[in-house]
């Protein structure tokens, strides 16, 4: 890896400790990170821009080539991250990143570009829905432990009798109806 890109990789890793949440208990240093980008942007399909406004570095937008879908053919270029420092926003920044991934879109054949938004990030919401991005899926995310606790079975004999005696009380209400509306 030449300078400049050593330099790129450096500038993404300070960003990225930037948008990412303080880890508690435990500090990366800077080293782990960039070697950790480097070897995620050496992967085939995934590419990352840095936006710099006078000198400064203060945003990036990591994008990945392939299918929306599994099952689909059309390529699709999918924003995997994009950040913008704070004092940056509302600036333009974001957009001269999507535009820069329209761009790379385009130039490699792909029809769409997606990204994933979480459900609570109504900034990131409103963003990509005023540059026309649409809901496509609701992808919903469960940790293998919780899913596989739902998923055993349980013995239940609290609800089975729960059940059970609401439907002994439906069977007396619709037999005490029945001798009402009989004149028994």
């Amino acid at each position: 890896m030449d300078a400049e890109s050593l330099a790129d990789v450096a500038a993404l890793a300070e960003l990225w400790a930037q948008s990412r949440p303080a880890p508690r208990g435990h500090n990366r240093d800077v080293v782990d990170v960039v070697d950790a980008l480097s070897q995620a942007l050496r992967r085939d399909r995934v590419d990352a821009f840095l936006a710099a406004v006078d000198g400064l570095d203060v945003g990036f937008v990591v994008l990945s080539r392939g299918p929306l879908l599994p099952l689909l053919d059309e390529p699709t270029v999918a924003i995997e991250h994009l950040f913008v420092r704070e004092e940056c926003r509302r600036q333009g920044v974001g957009r001269a990143l999507i535009a820069r991934a329209t761009t790379f879109a385009e130039q490699g054949g792909a029809g769409q570009i997606s990204t994933s938004v979480p459900a609570t990030g109504r900034d990131g919401q409103r963003f990509f829905a005023r540059l026309g991005f649409s809901p496509f899926v609701v992808r919903r995310v469960a940790s293998v432990a919780a899913l596989r606790r739902r998923l055993v079975p349980e013995p239940c004999l609290a609800r089975d009798a729960t059940v059970l005696r609401r439907r002994s009380l439906r069977a007396r209400s619709r037999a005490i109806s029945l001798r009402a509306s009989s004149g028994v």
